[in-house]
């Protein structure tokens, strides 16, 4: 009977640094087959993007001068029933 020797590596992805993770992440990427985990990794790679957002100067100078309108005019403002049934 023949006897087959099996030789498991295990690394402790833990102790490399993150360029060193991030190259085997990629290794491990295109061995990927199932659509299925593509998907999930995308979703949570756009959820994080997304959660850490900075907002651009130019988007935080448009709401800084937005709330000195309002705040200058705080009855200036547009009933949401009126912009919605105008839409």
């Amino acid at each position: 009977m023949e006897q087959n020797l099996y030789i498991c590596l295990t690394r402790n992805i833990e102790t490399v640094d993150l360029e060193t993770r991030k190259y085997h992440f990629i290794q491990e990427l295109f061995s990927i087959d199932k659509d299925k985990i593509m998907t999930a990794l995308e979703r949570v790679l756009k959820h994080e993007k997304e959660e850490h957002h900075e907002i651009s100067i130019m988007h935080k100078k448009e709401l800084d001068n937005r709330l000195e309108n309002y705040k200058k005019n705080p009855d200036d403002v547009l009933d949401w029933k009126d912009v919605k049934g105008n839409w």
